[in-house]
This record gives C-alpha cells, structure tokens and sequence, in this order.
C-alpha cells in the first residue's frame, strides 16, 4: 500500500554481500530489514548415541519459530548455496521439505505468502528436472565437493533430475504460493562478487523501489529490468502458484497430508488419490513423511482399510518396486524399499536382501569415504552386524577415521572387531582414535581383554577421548574386580564408582578416601 513501510526478509547461509546490497539502495525510512536466521545455538557435549563431529539440522524448528503475526515480508531474499536445501558456512541450514510444511500453515503467511517478489540466490533454485549443461554425473561431483556425503549426494541428484519427488522449482512455486514474483536459477548461480554489481545496476534503474513495489503490486508478467543486470546468467523469474492452477490441488493435497490437526482417515483418502494419479512419484517423499508419523500398524480399522485401499493400487506398486529393484546400491535404492515396506509391498526379509546385497556390492568394490555414507545410510534401515565378520571388511578399513565410522555403522557382531579398534586407540591419528573410542563405546558390554586394554586410556591427553572411555565403563554394567583394579591405577575414583555396592566402604579404599581429606567419590560422580 502506497505510504507505508515495507519489510525485507533476509536468510543469508554464507557472507551477506547481497542482502547488504539492497540495504544500501534501499531508504531506512521506508524499508524495514528482519535477519529470518536462527541465533547463535550453544555448543553442546555429544551425548554417547553421537560420533565426533556429529550435529543435527534444526532447520525444520527455527524456521517455524521466524513464523511470527508481526513478521509480514514484502521482499524476500534467501542467498547462499543449494541443493535441495539451502546452506552454506553459517551453522544452520534449511529444507524444502521444511520450507514447504511450514508455508502450509497459517501463521507463517508473511512470509511465504505476503510478498511481491522473492530472491532464491543459490543454483538450482528453479531448475525444473531437465537436464542443464552438468549431466547427472557431474552434478553428483559438484555436491560431493561441496561436502555432501554420498547419500545425501545422491538423493539431490535424484530429485534434480529423477522420477521421484516435484522438481525444485514446483516445490518453491508451492511453497511461495501467490507471490507475482519468483526469482532464482535454472543452473548455475553467479558468486556474490558477480551478483552484487548486478543488483546494484537492477536497484539504481529501479529507482524509487518502495513506488515500484506499490506498482507492480499484484502483477504477474515479466519483470524486464532485472534479467538486463543478470544477462548471461540462468536468472529465471517464476510467480508463485495461484488458486486458479492446476498444481493448486497438488499443493492443497500436500499440505493436508502435513497438517496434523486434520483426522488420519481423511489424510489416508488424500494419499490414496495422490498415488492413483501418473505422477504420483512426486509426492513419495511427503507420503513416507505421513507414514513415519502414523505407522500402519498404529492406524484403526477404518484407516486400516483405506490403507489397504491405497496398498491396492498396481501401478504405484510395480512402479515404486521396480525402481527398488532396478537402481544401483544407493541410499534412494533402500529409501523406496524401506517405503514399499511400510506399504506392505516388500516384506522384511526382501528388504533384508536388497540391504545385504548393496552392502556386499559396496564392500567388493574401493573402499571410499562415499562408501561408508551409503554403508551407514543402508544401516539405518536394517541390521547387518550379522551379515558381516572381520574378514568381510575392506583392507586398511580400521588404519582410518572413516573406515571405522563404516565399521561403526554395519556393527559386525564378529568379536575380532574389538581387538582391531582397541590397535587403533594407539594411531597418531586424533580422529582415528576418537572414531575408535566412540565404536568400542558401541559395542557394550566388552569382553575384559579389550576393557582391560581400553582402561589405558583414562588418562589420555585427549579429553573428549577420556570421557568416551569412562563413559563406556560406567555404562558397561558389571566389571570384574580385575578390571576394577587396571582402573584404579589411572583412576581411582572411577575404580571406586565401578565397585558393586555391597562392598564399598569395607576395604582400605574407603578410608584411604578419608585420609586422603578429599570429597566423597559420589560427590565427584556426580559432577563429571
């Protein structure tokens, strides 16, 4: 409305050039600027289910915790990188699937809905799954020196450029729903250094930016004077979906099925629709959301049935088992057979099959730090310890960091495996042998050799090393007095928490506490 101050919302996931850019041109006395990005998280100590260097993505919370009443965008600009997800080298990164349930909701309106344009500065915001001039291939090399795991590199490839899931430019043309104006790339983005001249040339043709926006309030056609500063470039504009399309439906199905304030049934019908229509790959990754949080097996006899209804339907099924069957060993192989499970159209043991012969397929071939993601991906669906021994490992697997996280991850329930990591406890190697630690720590109880041999590390230099450790004596459960005793030596506090209760306090120890003028050894307990 002509007069009144605009806001921008801004989420820079590496430098903020770009956003600093319309701060620049744009007057403080008519535009509002609001950093949408989470605040700085507190360090916090692993807790013994997480490796070293593990950290979680609480893109799906802070996200939905910038969903304020107050907080309504009339610009938005996101700026970094992206591969269906944004993210770059702040600490925190953000999800389609994240953006898109929490566009569904209400009280996020302002700022998915209320904009007249929006800024997507990354690659491949509104790629369709047409393949540009990276081929697949390269695009799979491109992520993985970005960082990305083998997994996760595989699954953007997938929904790049594959059958499953909508293409990142639907999703955001969901997710933006009624915005005249979407801005992003079709391919490769231009870095910040090139993008800011070009933005400063689009604001200063632009002029009065605050009268352009009352203007071009509720238009749809092409804006003619930003692809001039981006010429060259895959700049692309899209507007976000309106009412009137077809695609409407879709997204009305979508939110539905993430709206858990809807009833179950009337959820199930909606899926049972969405996997009858020819496309409804596209919507396997919002259905195998739905089913990890409404279980078949939790369901109620109506549902039941409208499950069974949707378990029916041949060519989903044919489809969706056909992909699993025909894709190599992947991390979106065991995603469709984990999900044909769920619809009851694989039973455990063939799960079981597919998990064991990718396994099997990865470990014949170069061991490769992408093997060992696809390995703990594949874990994460079935069990393998059993499958698995010593001699079934790649060679050199326990002389490094990541082939101790692959040992970690198929858990082999071969006994040989604790004297091997316990070598490795002596490796020059930092990382190897916190890796070390933290698999030993994961395999309790152990046997008295290896705890024998792992007490000689209570007094390591290594702190985070020391803790795993005396976190794996107190959560071994009972310790032979043998132990207890190669324990004292370097620990005798510990030594003196690990002693079953009925005899603490009748030896010398106790008294020699006493003597010794220090605290009670349950006071140090418990502040360690």
């Amino acid at each position: 409305m002509p007069g009144t101050r605009r806001t921008v919302c801004t989420v820079s996931f590496n430098g903020s050039e770009e956003v600093e850019v319309f701060r620049a041109f744009l007057p403080p006395e008519k535009f509002d600027f609001v950093d949408l990005a989470p605040g700085p998280v507190p360090a916090e100590r692993p807790g013994p289910a997480a490796g070293p260097g593990s950290s979680g993505d609480s893109g799906r919370t802070w996200i939905l915790d910038a969903c304020r009443p107050a907080v309504r965008c009339d610009v938005v600009i996101y700026a970094g990188e992206f591969a269906g997800r944004f993210f770059g080298t702040r600490p925190y990164s953000l999800g389609l699937q994240a953006m898109e349930e929490a566009s569904c909701q209400a009280r996020c309106d302002g700022l998915f809905h209320h904009a007249q344009e929006v800024f997507l500065l990354a690659c491949n915001t509104l790629a369709t799954k047409d393949e540009d001039r990276r081929t697949p291939a390269e695009y799979l090399q491109v992520l993985l020196d970005h960082g990305f795991d083998r997994a996760s590199a595989e699954d953007v490839v997938e929904m790049r450029y594959g059958p499953l899931g909508p293409s990142f430019r639907e999703t955001l043309r969901r997710t933006f729903a009624g915005v005249p104006r979407v801005y992003g790339f079709a391919s490769v983005a231009p870095r910040s250094e090139y993008t800011v001249p070009m933005f400063a040339s689009y604001l200063r043709a632009t002029g009065d930016y605050a009268r352009y926006l009352d203007q071009a309030e509720g238009r749809f056609d092409a804006n003619r004077e930003l692809p001039r500063g981006f010429h060259g470039t895959a700049l692309t504009q899209a507007a976000g979906l309106r009412p009137s399309e077809p695609g409407a439906s879709d997204r009305d199905a979508i939110c539905a099925l993430y709206d858990e304030g809807g009833s179950t049934l009337d959820r199930l019908r909606i899926a049972r629709d969405v996997m009858s229509h020819e496309d409804f790959l596209a919507f396997v990754p919002t259905l195998e959301v739905f089913l990890d949080r409404h279980p078949p097996r939790d369901l109620d006899a109506t549902s039941r049935a409208v499950f069974g209804e949707i378990q029916a339907l041949d060519a989903a099924r044919e489809r969706v088992l056909g992909l699993a069957r025909d894709l190599n060993a992947s991390a979106l192989k065991l995603e469709l057979a984990d999900f044909s499970l769920q619809m009851g159209w694989m039973t455990p043991g063939e799960l079981r099959r597919v998990a064991v012969d990718g396994a099997r397929q990865l470990l014949a071939g170069p061991f490769t730090s992408e093997v060992t993601d696809v390995i703990c991906e594949i874990a994460k669906h079935v069990n393998l310890g059993d499958e698995f021994g010593a001699d079934d490992l790649p060679s050199g697997v326990f002389g490094r960091a990541e082939g101790v996280r692959l040992v970690d991850c198929l858990h082999p329930a071969d006994a040989r495996v604790n004297a091997h990591l316990s070598e490795a406890l002596d490796s020059a190697d930092s990382s190897l042998r916190l890796w070390a630690a933290y698999a030993l720590s994961r395999r309790l109880p152990l046997d008295d050799r290896t705890l024998t041999q792992l007490a000689r590390y209570l007094d390591d230099p290594l702190p985070d090393l020391r803790e795993r450790v005396r976190w794996s004596f107190r959560a071994q459960g009972v310790v032979s007095d043998a132990v207890i005793a190669t324990v004292g030596a370097r620990d005798p506090l510990l030594a003196h928490e690990l002693r079953p209760y009925d005899r603490r306090g009748r030896g010398g120890e106790w008294l020699a506490f006493v003597r010794w003028g220090t605290r009670s050894p349950y006071a140090n307990a418990a502040t360690r």
